[in-house]
């Protein structure tokens, strides 16, 4: 059983449910999980690239997560949420036992019998051409559909960290695109075919590549505060702190989705030396980032991408368990973000900020950032079609 949304993303547009089936094209669905926001912003992003790219086809851009609140996706949605808040070290604990034991396995296989059902639904409604997944969960139970051969159609796993987890392995999808060779060469060491991981990056939208190749300089001082789009990352406790620093001029926050994040540190400005200009969640990312000498953020993939893209460097801090640590390494280890404790965070943004030569190389460090990778996946999963 699947509840669908009354709207889903066709490229840019918004069509009510049913239109999907009249567009004469091709027909490629994106699912991602709404557990955590950067699954879904990988797949708008290659959403709008297959739209501008393919626009005979259309594309959709599905939330695997029911919206029944008693459902298993939905609470494990919850328990993610609240371990990571109150219990970080017991997810971190369970993140690590899980990524290459029995006991991983064992999950991975569960969860994709759970929504296996589910996706099977889903696949007889739709119709797709080919599907694209930027979470495990879907692409776990298209998988084992393919699996039982019940399944023709294309499938591409699109990895949105810079780690793999066990759930992530499942060897009947089509292809893989991962963010870095060293990624490809973890997969490989699942008994994944090399063949078909590629090498893409981490997709994001095109918004960041035309605002960072517009060039234009950084306002001084300004630091920008994120805490990924749930607003999570002690957002309010990283400006107290900050506020201590004499070479910041100006914060910039983005709460996310986090209404009461934006209350507390709408009162919390009244009280600071400096000035804030505050934002929810915003499409304006981008032109944001490009305003920024700097940014100080917990280590979510695509936020971190989106910084490389803008050349923007990074003080990461409040790193979630899981994941998120193998996010802030690769950052810290290409030279483009300082990784620091909260009690840190104060001096080494004001050591940045009166360093000019050091911001400069942070800023190198970002590198190319693989350009265009959500064209890249697009143009993997178009050739896979026409196989």
């Amino acid at each position: 059983f699947i509840i669908l949304p009354d709207y889903v993303i066709i490229g840019t547009r918004r069509m009510k449910r049913g239109s999907i089936m009249a567009n004469q094209g091709r027909k490629l669905f994106i699912l991602t999980a709404s557990i955590g926001t950067g699954h879904s912003q990988a797949a708008r992003a290659i959403a709008e690239a297959v739209k501008r790219l393919h626009p005979e086809d259309s594309v959709s851009v599905l939330d695997f997560v029911s919206s029944n609140m008693f459902s298993i996706d939905h609470i494990i949605k919850d328990t993610y949420l609240k371990m990571i808040d109150v219990f970080p070290e017991l997810y971190d604990h369970l993140y690590s036992d899980s990524q290459s034991s029995k006991f991983g396995q064992l999950s991975q296989k569960m969860l994709s019998l759970t929504f296996k059902r589910r996706m099977k639904s889903l696949i007889e409604t739709l119709k797709p051409d080919a599907m694209i997944f930027t979470h495990p969960f879907p692409a776990g139970a298209a998988d084992l559909l393919k699996q039982d051969q019940n399944i023709s159609f294309p499938m591409l796993g699109v990895i949105t960290d810079f780690d793999i987890h066990q759930l992530w392995v499942d060897h009947y999808l089509d292809g893989y695109c991962v963010a870095t060779p060293d990624l490809k060469t973890l997969l490989e060491s699942y008994h994944i075919p090399p063949e078909i991981i590629h090498v893409t990056g981490i997709p994001v939208r095109r918004a960041f590549y035309e605002k960072a190749a517009e060039g234009k300089p950084f306002e001084k001082g300004t630091v920008l505060v994120m805490g990924g789009g749930l607003g999570l990352g002690n957002v309010i406790d990283n400006i107290t702190r900050l506020d201590e620093v004499k070479e910041i001029s100006k914060f910039i926050v983005i709460t996310g989705k986090n209404i009461n994040l934006y209350e507390k540190v709408a009162m919390l400005s009244e009280k600071l030396h400096h000035p804030v200009e505050l934002h929810s969640y915003t499409n304006k990312v981008a032109e944001i980032m490009a305003r920024s000498e700097l940014l100080v953020t917990k280590p979510g993939a695509l936020t971190c991408t989106e910084a490389l893209v803008m050349h923007l460097p990074m003080v990461l801090v409040n790193t979630l368990p899981g994941q998120e640590r193998a996010n802030a390494m690769h950052m810290k280890n290409q030279g483009c973000a300082e990784w620091v404790k909260r009690d840190e965070l104060p001096s080494t943004v004001k050591h940045i900020l009166t360093n000019p030569d050091l911001r400069l190389r942070m800023s190198k460090a970002c590198g190319e950032s693989l350009p265009d990778s959500e064209s890249d996946v697009v143009r993997i999963l178009y050739d896979m079609m026409n196989k």
